[in-house]
């Protein structure tokens, strides 16, 4: 026999706040729910941890939710969209959800790799968690703008699709406070011109 689920077996570390109790509640519930399509995956997911993201230009504050990579890739990629729209509708804030990465330094002395892999290089964590943020849009395009004192924009356009959604606008809000909150970097999301007249 299966043991019920716990807000403590939901959470992969001893120390817990109130918001990662509440995103594992989220998850508990949705595991349970009779009616819902997504509970054998929600099952298998746990939470490493979670963090609220002020954003400046919206009165609704945003969470970000990190999941451990294997079960990213394999249980949350396939259920994205509805995953985030239940734990939205019982918390009442955006969420973003994002795969734990790691990354190595050049110089960082590794037992388990000679040669750094791609995929921990700085570069491809920070291209892989912006992929992340913005699921299960795509990005079409991305620009790189200086500033006259040094500084990068980052501009991400996202596929015109995305313009059913609903609070679109303020979702691009959302993601841009999300990534600078982890990678310091400005970001503006948006969504290409309509041909509209």
């Amino acid at each position: 026999m299966e043991k019920p689920a716990t807000i403590k077996n939901k959470i992969l570390k001893k120390t817990t706040t109130e918001l990662e109790e509440e995103v594992a509640q989220c998850l508990i519930d949705i595991e349970l729910s009779p009616a819902s399509d997504i509970k054998n995956e929600v099952k298998a997911i746990k939470i490493v941890s979670c963090e609220l993201i002020d954003t400046e230009k919206l009165k609704k504050k945003t969470i970000l939710v990190y999941i451990p990579y294997k079960t990213y890739m394999t249980y949350v990629k396939k259920i994205h969209k509805k995953l985030i729209s239940e734990i939205e509708k019982k918390t009442k804030k955006y969420v973003v959800i994002v795969a734990k990465r790691e990354t190595l330094k050049a110089n960082q002395k590794n037992k388990k790799f000679k040669i750094i892999p791609r995929s921990r290089t700085l570069k491809h964590v920070y291209e892989a968690m912006l992929e992340d943020i913005v699921a299960p849009s795509e990005i079409i395009g991305q620009r790189i703008s200086m500033n006259t004192d040094g500084k990068r924009l980052y501009k991400i356009i996202l596929d015109s699709k995305e313009r059913q959604r609903d609070n679109i606008e303020d979702k691009l809000h959302s993601f841009a406070a999300v990534y600078k909150a982890i990678t310091k970097r400005d970001v503006v999301f948006s969504l290409p011109p309509t041909n509209e007249k």
